[in-house]
């Protein structure tokens, strides 16, 4: 299976790279307060990359970035693959949070549509592609999916050293003087 213009993908990650290491500089740590829910995106990315250690903030600018090059190159792929999924508006293709969705015009997954069609009730959709074909291109669109972040992953993984001293440079100290600054606040140090 071959990924619709693997080159481009690889270039525009590099540059989402090169531009968070020019932005790292100007990062600094938050307080320690949680401002909302659990970032759903980053733990994922943490684990695969090597960073679990890494203050959400720098890692959030990372992964943010490169979750949205990757949403891109999927739904590009896909609509290069699957061209008569989306025609005529039937079917949308789209991921949540690492998930391959297809969803009909209605707003119900197709495993939905595949479950009511097991129970004898009908659709009468006006394009040509149906819930069983929908749900044979999702598994499709899957590996499409995994193929990009498995590449994606490479990608930064292949930059880890950069990275790594660039967290040494730029992160590592402004926590630690986060810390030095809490402990003389509560023990009274000067």
């Amino acid at each position: 299976m071959s990924v619709l213009r693997p080159y481009r993908f690889e270039r525009e990650l590099d540059r989402s790279i090169a531009q968070w290491l020019a932005w790292l500089p100007r990062w600094e740590p938050a307080s320690a307060r949680r401002r909302g829910e659990l970032c759903a995106v980053c733990p994922r990315w943490a684990d695969e990359l090597g960073f679990p250690e890494l203050p959400h903030g720098p890692l959030h600018a990372l992964v943010t970035s490169t979750e949205s090059l990757l949403i891109e190159h999927f739904l590009r792929n896909a609509a290069a693959r699957f061209p008569e999924l989306e025609h005529g508006g039937e079917w949308r293709v789209w991921l949540e949070r690492g998930v391959v969705r297809i969803t009909s015009k209605d707003g119900r997954d197709v495993d939905d549509h595949l479950d009511m069609q097991g129970t004898g009730e009908t659709f009468a959709f006006t394009g040509t592609v149906t819930a069983g074909q929908a749900a044979a291109a999702r598994i499709e669109l899957v590996r499409v999916y995994f193929t990009l972040f498995n590449s994606a992953v490479a990608r930064l993984s292949g930059q880890k050293s950069v990275v790594a001293r660039a967290i040494g440079v730029y992160v590592e100290p402004k926590i630690q003087r986060m810390a030095d600054e809490l402990v003389a606040e509560v023990c009274g140090a000067a």
